[in-house]
């Protein structure tokens, strides 16, 4: 075997290698599993939130947030949350004039976040439609942020608008109604609250290996 030989079959171990290294780190990404503590507060982070909305909404803690997710058919990750917002008519509270959904999706890990870019299958449309006009923000501190308005005027006046934002190992996804609702300035604020409030959550948090349990409560 001549010495060129013997070179190229070295540079054919040596990538081979690599490329061993590469599969065996994306395996140990993949099956990684992260813990951590506490848990995001969820019933603080959504009251938080609607104390950036109009006057005009509500949420009932304990009744208009839904129960532990863990089924496939609705959410890729460990486990997650659903949440309505009502639009309150008068004195009257009426879900069925107009609510604001929000999924909080919660991971295993950063790695199986970030590889899942729709957590459930109400979120492949989260994001459709335009950019509305005058739009320019986005959470400083968001690993991820996805945004869209449909209906009416989507560029100026849309009818509805919706996002994906992710935080290391959470993914949140919101639509809600804003044509006679609120405005995108209102929706700006709410998304402000999500972006301090998951900023200090992950800040005061503590991230370990371990198996990420599933609640028995909303936390």
């Amino acid at each position: 075997m001549s010495k060129w030989q013997r070179t190229g079959c070295i540079g054919c171990l040596i990538v081979m290698l690599s490329g061993m290294l590469a599969l065996g780190g994306c395996a140990m990404l993949f099956l990684q599993s992260t813990q951590r503590e506490p848990e995001l507060p969820i019933r603080q982070f959504l009251q938080r939130q609607l104390e950036a909305f109009p006057p005009t909404w509500t949420i009932v803690i304990g009744g208009d947030i839904d129960y532990i997710h863990t089924d496939t058919d609705f959410t890729w990750a460990s486990w997650a949350v659903t949440a309505a917002f009502w639009y309150k008519d008068g004195v009257r509270i009426s879900p069925g004039i107009a609510e604001a959904h929000e999924e909080i999706h919660v991971f295993r890990s950063s790695f199986m976040a970030r590889i899942t870019p729709y957590p459930s299958p109400s979120s492949l449309s989260a994001t459709e439609g335009s950019i509305p006009q005058g739009w320019t923000y986005r959470p400083p501190h968001a690993s991820r942020f996805e945004f869209g308005c449909v209906g009416g005027d989507s560029v100026v006046q849309p009818e509805w608008c919706g996002f994906i934002v992710r935080y290391e190992e959470y993914i949140i996804v919101f639509s809600t109604p804003i044509r006679s609702y609120m405005t995108l300035e209102d929706l700006q604020r709410v998304l402000e609250v999500i972006d301090r409030e998951m900023t200090n959550h992950l800040k005061n948090s503590t991230l370990r290996s371990g198996p990420r349990s599933v609640p028995t409560a909303i936390p």
